[in-house]
């Protein structure tokens, strides 16, 4: 496996590809690697503004909500939540210079984040109205980006029949 290059402070499994892992890392590294844990193969790396401290995936869509530690002073960031493959950022929200996230974690039905603060506040953000949640079956290709592990993992192709 390829390492971080700070320490890792955010994992978590996607809950409609169950296969699918990402994983964040500090100040020295600001990636979010994406991996196939079943095979251990990286999938993709993305470098954001901040040290990340939390990831939570979406019930209802195909979306991640990241939160961070130490951002970049001209522009500091909470959070983002950014869309799945192409990692589109979809809501920023901004911080103070002195404002960083410690933890996140999501609410029970999915549709809110909980935020501790190094300034000694919790902070509740509604990010997923959704009432629908995505299931397993309904994975699209282009997840894993690779045909052979698409594959592996049950996601159909449609493909036109040989005679």
């Amino acid at each position: 496996m390829l390492p971080h290059f700070a320490a890792v402070k955010a994992i978590a499994y996607c809950p409609w590809a169950p296969s699918l892992l990402a994983t964040g890392a500090g100040s020295k590294d600001r990636m979010i690697r994406f991996w196939h844990s079943n095979s251990g193969t990286l999938l993709d790396a993305y470098n954001t503004k901040g040290q990340i401290t939390s990831i939570i995936w979406s019930v209802s869509s195909k979306q991640l909500l990241v939160s961070f530690g130490f951002t970049d002073f001209s522009s500091p960031l909470l959070m983002s939540v950014y869309s799945y493959p192409k990692m589109d950022i979809l809501i920023n929200v901004p911080a103070t210079c002195d404002l960083r996230v410690l933890s996140a974690v999501p609410s029970p039905d999915g549709k809110s984040v909980c935020v501790v603060a190094n300034d000694e506040t919790v902070r509740f953000y509604h990010i997923w109205g959704s009432k629908y949640s995505l299931t397993l079956s309904s994975q699209t290709d282009g997840v894993f980006g690779s045909t052979l592990l698409e594959l592996a993992e049950g996601v159909g192709t449609r493909t036109d029949n040989l005679r």
